[in-house]
Order: C-alpha cells, then sequence, then structure tokens
C-alpha cells in the first residue's frame, strides 16, 4: 500500500483513539470507577492506590504470566534498582509472589496472585459496566455495527506487533 494511504490509516487510527479517550475513557471515569472498587470491596490495605509503576507490572505480568524481574524490567522500562520496591510493595498488597527460577536458582521470578486476579477482573468489569451504561443510548443497530466494528478492529489489530 502507497505511503500516504498508510499515513491516512494511521491518522484515523489517531482520531480513534483521541475519541475513546475524550467521549468513553474518559480519566474522569476511570477515577469514578477505581473510587467505587475501592469502597465498595475490600481491596489490599487501607489507603490503597495503586502507582502508575505499580500497575504497569501488575499489567505485564497479567500479559506474561510469570516472569524474571529483570525482563519485566526491561519490557516497561523501569531501572531494575527501582523494581525491588515496587516487587516488595506489590509483595505486601499480596499482589505478587516472587520466587526463584526452577532452571536458575540465581533469578528470581514473580507472578500474579489470585488476589491480582479479583483485583484485576473487578476492575474489567466495572469498566464494562461503565462503557454499556455509555452504549445505552444507541439504538439496536447501532449497537450491533458496533459491536461487529471492534470485533473487525480487534482482529485486525492483533496482527501487529
Amino acid at each position: 500500500m502507497e505511503k500516504e494511504n498508510l499515513f491516512k490509516v494511521a491518522d484515523s487510527l489517531v482520531n480513534f483513539l483521541w475519541i475513546i479517550q475524550s467521549n468513553i475513557f474518559k480519566v474522569q471515569d476511570i477515577s469514578k470507577i477505581f473510587q467505587s472498587l475501592h469502597e465498595n470491596s475490600k481491596q489490599c490495605c487501607s489507603d490503597f492506590s495503586i502507582p502508575p509503576s505499580h500497575a504497569r507490572v501488575i499489567f505485564y505480568l497479567f500479559h506474561s504470566n510469570s516472569s524474571p524481574i529483570s525482563q519485566i524490567a526491561d519490557n516497561i522500562g523501569i531501572s531494575k534498582s527501582n523494581m525491588t520496591p515496587i516487587i516488595e510493595n506489590l509483595i505486601n498488597y499480596e499482589l505478587v509472589n516472587r520466587y526463584p527460577d526452577p532452571n536458575d536458582r540465581r533469578v528470581l521470578r514473580v507472578e500474579l496472585t489470585p488476589k491480582a486476579y479479583d483485583l484485576l477482573n473487578s476492575l474489567r468489569n466495572a469498566i464494562c459496566n461503565s462503557f454499556a451504561e455509555k452504549i445505552s443510548s444507541l439504538s439496536d443497530d447501532e449497537v450491533i455495527t458496533l459491536d461487529d466494528s471492534i470485533i473487525n478492529l480487534i482482529s485486525i489489530l492483533k496482527k501487529l506487533n
């Protein structure tokens, strides 16, 4: 495909992401979701909040299962020296387990705990409920078209690295 057409598609994708951020996935909505999760369930500890660096580790582990600490640091762009306190905090929150790699005892691996998976599932459900509320104003045909379009987008975007 010509470079001009590729740029047009890329520009449309950027516009799509802006629309999602502006109309669907607003920062204030996410804040409300986290607030409701905090109020409606017993979280890891009192005054529970996850700094962005900790959330990045959790989401990385969600997609990669267990991983060596150094690999996590390399892949999410956090220095290895900063990983130790992050992992310690996540252990204290009971969101991750740390254990020696069975193939190389010098390597420490980290994995999510069931508590972390429960937290992520609660977050996903809260976000889905928020989205369902937003799209409830659409007609049935529009919802079907939106669903089909999203399925197509996901199928295509999964092919990208």
